[in-house]
């Protein structure tokens, strides 16, 4: 009878070291995750649906295509979001106008913009 109960006891002590043990592992994994898998990016605006989005980075901020996951602009200083209708990104160079619609955009000079989307310049909300 003192058998079964010592190996019964012996059974029961290793069965919660067991479960104490994984406990911790679990939380260390969890821990690793959070500290490890957080992205040091934001996203500051979202545009067409979701389907873009200007993430800020360290320093600076990026127009991505989140369906691509590509970059379409880096460095972009300043946007304006009408939903909708026409959104437009720019950085020191270039102006990417984006079809809220139809979820597509188009990446020019600043140099070519129109004296329409150079007033938008105006409107834009600026990023620093």
């Amino acid at each position: 009878m003192e058998e079964k109960q010592s190996k019964f006891s012996r059974g029961l002590l290793l069965f919660f070291i067991g479960a104490t043990a994984l406990f911790f592992i679990v939380l260390i994994v969890l821990f690793l995750m959070s500290t490890f898998g957080k992205s040091e990016k934001e996203a500051v605006a979202l545009l067409a649906g979701n389907h873009y989005a200007i993430v800020k980075e360290e320093n600076s901020y990026t127009l991505y295509d989140q369906k691509e996951n590509k970059p379409i602009l880096e460095d972009v200083n300043g946007y304006f979001g009408a939903r909708n209708i026409r959104s437009y990104v720019k950085n020191d160079t270039q102006l990417v106008s984006i079809d809220e619609k139809e979820e597509e955009y188009t990446k020019k000079p600043l140099e070519k913009a129109t004296q329409a989307e150079k007033n938008m310049f105006k409107k834009m909300k600026k990023l620093d």
